[in-house]
């Protein structure tokens, strides 16, 4: 039986925090290994635009950075595997983390997988996903071509899916529950000023109607209820940390599961670190990601080496 191969750093997850720890650890000499169940990116693939990271003064496409991180990877080798993480033991200087593939282990482990929409959890959010229910603009903006939608959240992901999602339909209603938005103040400018989006305040959504596909929105504005015609929603009220597989890791996590780490990226494990936007921060942003990465290879590099 073929002997599993000990990596310096498994890195669990693809995105900017993942790709970045991956380019540290080789340039410090690591052996390396990324898992990832999509493509190198992570969600920022599936990104209309990203304007606000240094260097691309015009901005660029989700899909790009990430082909551009991927083909960084390429010319330092380090191996990609398409995997599923299922659990983790990381008692002892060896740690092993079981995917959907196979097993592997490691002097360290980096947890960097990111968050993943919470639910609105209303009646017809998970009978239409997929067929009206929606929580990614950029996969699934050209499906509603011409036709009118609503947008749910007031922070900056929903107000930038506005602004995107409002180049293909015919009218967008941006629903939120407060009477003021959460997201930047150039994003309200360009949102209000928007001609075919209608800001829906004091609003929240009762249930999505529809047989096979949304057909209708039941929302209750001001403690009134009202019907809208609508062919699709959006949703963004917020993300959890995607954490299922640290089940029994005895990992310290806040009281939302987000990982606990301190300035080096270490958890409450030793060996272990996590990065982006999966542990406990301030600022959930490429940027912050990819510095995490950078300092978690670093800490784990010293780790290994002393």
């Amino acid at each position: 039986m073929e002997k599993t191969q000990l990596y310096d750093m498994v890195i669990i997850g693809g995105g900017p925090a993942g790709a970045t720890a991956a380019i540290y650890a080789a340039r410090a000499g690591l052996a390396s290994v990324i898992l990832e169940q999509m493509n190198i990116g992570g969600e920022i693939v599936v990104t209309d635009r990203l304007d606000n990271y240094p260097g691309f003064p015009e901005g660029i496409a989700g899909a790009e950075f990430g082909l551009l991180l991927q083909q960084q990877l390429e010319s330092l080798d380090v191996p990609v595997e398409l995997a599923q993480v299922e659990s983790l033991s990381l008692k002892g200087e060896v740690k092993e983390i079981i995917s959907s593939a196979e097993a592997y282990k490691g002097k360290t482990i980096l947890i960097a997988t990111g968050t993943e929409p919470n639910l609105l959890g209303v009646e017809g959010e998970i009978e239409l996903r997929g067929r009206g229910v929606s929580y990614c603009a950029t996969c699934d903006a050209a499906f509603f071509r011409g036709k009118t939608i609503g947008v749910v959240g007031g922070g900056d992901a929903a107000l930038e899916e506005t602004i995107f999602l409002s180049r293909f339909v015919e009218k967008v209603y941006l629903i939120h529950r407060r009477d003021e938005f959460r997201g930047c103040s150039w994003l309200q400018e360009k949102v209000l000023k928007l001609p075919n989006a209608e800001v829906l305040w004091n609003t929240t959504v009762s249930k999505i109607e529809g047989e096979g596909k949304v057909t209708a929105l039941q929302i209750r504005q001001d403690g009134r209820d009202r019907r809208l015609e609508a062919s699709g929603i959006f949703i963004y009220t917020g993300r959890m940390p995607k954490t299922g597989f640290l089940e029994g890791a005895e990992l310290e996590q806040d009281e939302r599961g987000f990982i606990v780490t301190n300035a080096k990226m270490e958890t409450s494990v030793e060996g272990v670190y996590a990065a982006g936007d999966i542990r406990k921060k301030y600022l959930r942003q490429v940027v912050t990601a990819a510095s995490d990465g950078a300092v978690a290879a670093t800490a784990a590099a010293q780790y290994i080496y002393a």
